[in-house]
């Protein structure tokens, strides 16, 4: 098989991008409470994890990922959602981190996708 068949056939089985990010910055915009952003999450069946504010600053300074989001004095939420997987093992995820203020406030948020092949 050529080249050209190879990639095209990869390209075919990519996902198309995913709305969920986007969907997701227009719900969780900063200014939302700890408990509101938890119940839109949870809505959407997004797995995630609640860290206090001590944690969020180990897990940065700890870090082998470059985390994209200070903590801000308060919880920090990290969370993924897979939307795909591949027969060949491969997948596609969304992955989020929320950073609150000490009065559990939502002052920033980061959405990404990602996926492997395998």
């Amino acid at each position: 098989m050529s080249l050209t068949c190879c990639l095209l056939a990869l390209n075919a089985c990519t996902p198309a991008p995913s709305s969920l990010p986007d969907e997701l910055r227009d719900e969780l915009q900063p200014g939302l409470n700890l408990d509101q952003a938890l119940d839109q999450l949870k809505q959407r069946d997004i797995t995630f994890s609640v860290r206090a504010a001590p944690e969020c600053e180990e897990l940065v300074r700890q870090s082998s990922v470059n985390v994209q989001l200070s903590p801000r004095g308060g919880p920090c939420v990290f969370g993924k959602k897979t939307l795909s997987t591949t027969w060949a093992g491969g997948h596609q995820e969304v992955i989020l981190q929320l950073v609150f203020t000490p009065d559990n406030l939502l002052v920033d948020a980061n959405f990404e996708e990602v996926g492997s092949f395998f």
